[in-house]
């Protein structure tokens, strides 16, 4: 028989590549794991995070109206302004910038340029689970801020995912900006690293050849790893 394919979508996947080799810091202790994974990872590091971003799964799926919707996109664009001199990455459920509202966190660029790192998480526990987006809905954006896209799925075995930090944190969102919305208090929450541990930033490291990538706690002052700077490309074909 005769076969048409016809192709809804054709974009390229953001993937970096460090002039220099990441190093993992030797002997780091499972405490001091804030999340990891282990499949499609970016190469690069994001170093001296101050705070996190981040967008609870049962919140997010409850906001049943668009409204409360459109309430939740204006306040992460609020912090990601309010955040501009901080070093930040976004985590969520689902799809970051997805226009179908249900698959993820439906935001703009301009919404969230600033975040060094969006981070997706995915697994059966978010509810409809869907494939992360890792970053295609910004590729243009990403490339010109250097924003790494990563996703966490949370289904896989050697994933770590450390929820006493992301829920049980204190929740600084109301230390830059004004919302009257419980429900949507609870459901974006900014976590200042320095509050889980005191005189403590996160590192970002992502091996991209050893497809592996580790968030962690480090003392201020000192120095995992040297900063690479990333250059954007698409991958071959």
């Amino acid at each position: 028989p005769d076969i048409n394919i016809t192709l809804l979508q054709c974009r390229p996947q953001s993937h970096f590549i460090s002039a220099d080799e990441v190093q993992f810091p030797v002997n780091l202790k499972d405490e001091d794991i804030v999340f990891s994974t282990q499949r499609m990872v970016p190469q690069g590091t994001v170093q001296n995070i101050r705070y996190i971003l981040f967008v609870t799964a049962e919140g997010y799926f409850s906001l049943t109206s668009q409204a409360e919707r459109t309430q939740l996109e204006r306040a992460i664009g609020q912090l990601n302004a309010a955040l501009k001199d901080e070093i930040y990455i976004a985590v969520g459920p689902g799809r970051w910038g997805t226009s179908t509202p249900d698959l993820g966190v439906h935001v703009a660029y301009n919404d969230i340029f600033h975040a060094r790192s969006l981070v997706e998480l995915a697994g059966e526990a978010l509810g409809a689970s869907p494939e992360p987006s890792f970053g295609t809905h910004f590729f243009q954006g990403l490339m010109e801020a250097q924003i790494y896209p990563l996703a966490v799925f949370l289904d896989d075995a050697s994933t770590i995912f450390n929820r006493d930090f992301f829920y049980t944190s204190q929740n600084r969102v109301l230390d830059f900006i004004n919302i009257d919305n419980t429900r949507i208090l609870n459901t974006l929450r900014l976590i200042a690293v320095n509050d889980s541990r005191p005189n403590h930033h996160m590192d970002l490291i992502m091996d991209g050849r050893k497809s592996r990538a580790v968030a962690f706690l480090a003392p201020d002052g000192m120095e995992t790893v040297e900063e690479n700077i990333p250059i954007i490309s698409a991958p071959p074909q």
